[in-house]
C-alpha cells in the first residue's frame, strides 16, 4: 500500500483564539481518506475477539503498537527465534485490519532505565542502548525494516530515536535515502517532548518531503510549544497522527476529540490498563480479582465525553436503543451490574471500547461537515464539555464572546 498524495481540504480559521481546524484528503493506492478520522488499534481489535457478538471495526486506519522492553530487546537483538515471532505477530495483526486502506505497524523501543532495589545495578531500557550504540542502533533499524517487509507492511514504520539533533539528522537522512532506493515509503514517528521537535519536524515535512508523521502523544500542557509548530503547518500538505492519544482528560472528555483543534489530524488511543488490582503491601497482583462493572465507561457521542457508566442511566438507555437489532448487547448492557465475574466483565469492557471506536469514528466525520462549512464555532457551542476543555486547556477565555458555565 502506497500514500500518492496529501491534500489540505479546507481549513476553518474563522477564530483568533483557536488553532485553525482542517480536513486533508489523504490518497492511496487503495481509496482516498478523509480527516480528522479515529485510527483503530490492534488492542481494540483484540477487545472485538471478545465480543460474542458481530460487531464490525471498518476504521480505514489501523495501527499495532509492539513495545519493546530490556528482554524483549534483547531477544530481537540476539535470538534467532524472536525475529520470526515478531514478524509472525506483524502478520497476524496487518491480517486483522486487512479491510483498513493504511495499515502501519510500529516497534517502540521503551525508555525507562530500571534500578534493581537490592542491588542498585540498572537495567538499560533499549533506548538508552541505542542511543549509545551507533552500531547497535544501525542493526535495530535495519532488523526493523527487514521483519515489516516479511510482514507485507507497507508504508514501514521507524520509531522515535531520541538523539542530539545532528545525530538524529544525519541519520533519518540516511534512512530515507536507503529506503528509496527500494521503493519503500518511510513513516517517521516523533515524540512531541523532544527538545528539537521543531527542527526534526522541518527536516520531516520540508526536506524530506514526506506527507504523512507520526507523533507521540503528550497533552497540550505537558508540550504546547510543539502543538504551536504544529500550528505553522496547517496549509501544508502533510498529515499528523498521533499515537497513544489517553482516552479520557479534563472533564471527562474523550482527549482525542480536542486534538483537531490544536494541529492532528489522525488519531489512536492508548492501550487500554489491566484489570489488575495491586496488593499495596506486596506489590504484586491480588489473587483474587473483584471486577467492578460500575467502573466502566461509556462513550457520550453527544457530550464527547466517556463517563462511568452508572453516572447517568441515559447512557445505559441509548446504547442499548442503537444496538438493538443485537440479540446481545441490550442485555449487557441493561444487567451490567451483574458482571461482577471474569467472562461478563469482560464483555462488557470490550463492548465499551467497540462502541466508543465505533461512535467516536462517526463523530470525526460529522465534524468535518462543520470544518468543511467553516461553522466549527458552531460545533463547540452544541457540546459544552468540550467548549469547557479548550478553555481549561488554553488556559484562557476561547473566545471572548462565548458565554462557559
Amino acid at each position: 500500500m502506497r500514500i500518492n498524495e496529501v491534500k489540505v481540504k479546507s481549513i476553518d480559521d474563522s477564530s483568533k483564539f483557536l488553532y485553525p481546524n482542517r480536513t486533508i484528503e489523504i490518497k492511496t493506492s487503495k481509496q482516498d481518506i478523509l480527516t480528522p478520522i479515529r485510527a483503530s488499534t490492534d488492542s481494540e481489535y483484540r477487545q472485538k475477539a471478545l465480543i460474542p457478538t458481530d460487531l464490525p471495526i471498518e476504521n480505514p486506519i489501523s495501527i499495532a503498537i509492539e513495545e519493546l522492553n530490556a528482554r524483549q530487546f534483547d531477544k530481537f537483538m540476539n535470538e534467532n527465534g524472536y525475529f520470526a515471532k515478531l514478524t509472525s505477530r506483524a502478520e497476524l495483526k496487518n491480517r486483522l485490519s486487512q479491510y483498513s486502506n493504511l495499515s502501519l505497524f510500529l516497534l517502540k523501543p521503551t525508555k525507562s532505565d530500571i534500578k534493581d532495589q537490592i542491588t542498585g545495578e540498572i537495567r538499560f531500557s533499549p533506548m538508552t542502548l541505542l542511543k549509545q550504540n551507533p552500531m547497535l542502533l544501525e542493526r535495530f533499524l535495519r532488523v526493523n525494516v527487514r521483519m515489516q517487509q516479511e510482514a507485507g507492511l507497507s508504508p514501514i514504520s521507524i520509531p522515535f530515536i531520541d538523539l542530539p539533533f545532528k545525530e538524529y539528522s544525519n541519520l533519518i537522512i540516511k534512512l530515507d535515502r536507503d529506503l528509496e532506493k527500494i521503493n519503500e515509503q518511510p513513516v517517521f514517528f516523533i515524540d512531541m517532548n523532544y527538545k528539537d521537535f521543531e527542527k526534526a519536524l522541518k527536516l520531516i515535512v520540508n526536506t524530506l518531503r514526506l506527507n504523512l508523521v507520526g507523533l507521540y502523544f503528550q497533552s497540550y500542557r505537558r508540550a504546547h510549544i510543539s502543538y504551536e509548530v504544529l500550528r505553522n503547518f496547517v496549509r501544508t500538505d502533510v498529515a499528523f497522527f498521533a499515537i497513544q492519544v489517553e482516552r479520557v482528560g479534563l472533564n471527562e472528555l474523550s482527549t482525542m476529540h480536542y486534538l483537531p483543534f490544536f494541529g492532528n489530524d489522525i488519531y489512536s488511543v492508548e492501550k487500554p490498563r489491566g484489570f489488575l488490582e495491586i496488593d499495596p503491601l506486596t506489590g504484586k497482583p491480588k489473587k483474587f480479582m473483584i471486577y467492578k462493572p460500575e467502573n466502566v465507561r461509556l462513550f457520550d457521542k453527544k457530550s464527547l465525553q466517556v463517563r462511568h457508566i452508572a453516572a447517568d442511566p441515559s447512557l445505559v438507555e441509548n446504547l442499548s436503543d442503537e444496538y438493538r437489532q443485537d440479540p446481545l448487547i441490550p442485555t449487557v448492557l441493561q444487567n451490567y451490574q451483574e458482571a461482577t465475574t471474569k467472562e461478563k466483565y469482560e464483555i462488557l469492557n470490550a463492548f465499551s471500547k467497540i462502541s466508543e471506536l465505533n461512535d467516536s469514528s462517526l463523530e470525526f466525520k460529522n465534524f468535518q461537515k462543520f470544518i468543511k462549512q467553516n461553522s466549527t464555532k458552531d460545533y463547540i457551542d452544541e457540546k459544552p464539555a468540550l467548549k469547557k476543555t479548550l478553555r481549561d486547556v488554553t488556559g484562557h477565555q476561547v473566545n471572548v464572546n462565548w458565554n462557559f458555565t
